[in-house]
């Protein structure tokens, strides 16, 4: 997978994300494109959350190891997929048309394993909240036992191999881990970056592959966002949690709440 940039706007593009959609689209969202989460927008876009591919500025193309793949073609790939664009336009110029998006390399040549995205962390929503004043503070997400052994048992019992991470945050991202627990063991960083920066995000590879087994911490254990690349694909694309609103609310000051909220 590689960026395609039209020329001149290398500093406007700021990043592009590739979703999986539900198969079950009707014609009528499919003639011309919405503007994200806006109210024209259809609310069956809101199915695609699957994350293909990612890429920001300062990143380069994606290429799968030999012995994997993005499979297209049959029932369980994607039918649908969603282009999204952001844009740093900060002079405001306007009349501007953009043609940047993604180029996508296939070929017949089946690979041995077909590959997945997960993504883990802190699902995205107005419960994450950063105290103002702080000078630092650190949030959490957990890809929980519960999860993992309802997804892995089932299918995968002998686990998934992690081959790539993205690490994803916005502006107040400061640094970025993605831990690994086993049995109530702590293993060693699946992948991390202490001095993350907003405009230079790609995948990493990791030097070994990594195995995930149906087991680890449990939702009352600690473990902000990732999206992690592995095989042999599961029917698992997010592993997240939310904080908790009120212990949010008491940290903050907040003394009593009046209904409704």
């Amino acid at each position: 997978v590689k960026p395609v940039i039209q020329r001149g706007h290398e500093s406007l593009v700021h990043h592009i994300l590739l979703y999986q959609c539900s198969s079950n689209f009707s014609d009528s969202v499919l003639d011309h494109g919405h503007e994200c989460y806006h109210p024209n927008m259809p609310d069956a876009f809101l199915t695609c959350e699957t994350v293909i591919f990612a890429w920001a500025i300062g990143g380069e193309g994606f290429s799968y190891p030999p012995h994997v793949g993005l499979s297209l073609g049959t029932p369980l790939d994607p039918h649908y997929v969603l282009l999204e664009v952001h844009y740093d336009n900060p002079t405001y110029k306007e009349g501007l048309i953009d043609n940047s998006g993604l180029r996508l390399f296939h070929t017949t040549d089946i690979r041995k394993y077909d590959a997945g995205v997960i993504e883990a962390g802190l699902w995205v929503s107005l419960f994450h909240t950063i105290p103002p004043g702080l000078p630092d503070f650190r949030s959490e997400g957990h890809c929980t036992l519960e999860c993992l052994e309802e997804a892995l048992e089932v299918e995968k019992p002998s686990g998934i191999h992690v081959f790539a991470v993205l690490l994803h945050a916005h502006l107040a991202g400061r640094g970025i881990r993605l831990r690994h627990f086993r049995k109530g063991e702590e293993m060693r960083l699946l992948a991390y970056d202490d001095d993350f920066d907003f405009n230079f995000q790609e995948f990493q590879y990791l030097k070994e592959e990594r195995t995930i087994l149906p087991g680890g911490l449990s939702t009352r254990n600690e473990m902000c966002l990732s999206y992690l690349l592995y095989y042999p694909r599961i029917n698992l694309t997010r592993c997240a949690s939310i904080p908790d609103i009120m212990e949010q609310l008491q940290f903050i000051g907040v003394k009593e709440i009046y209904r409704p909220v």
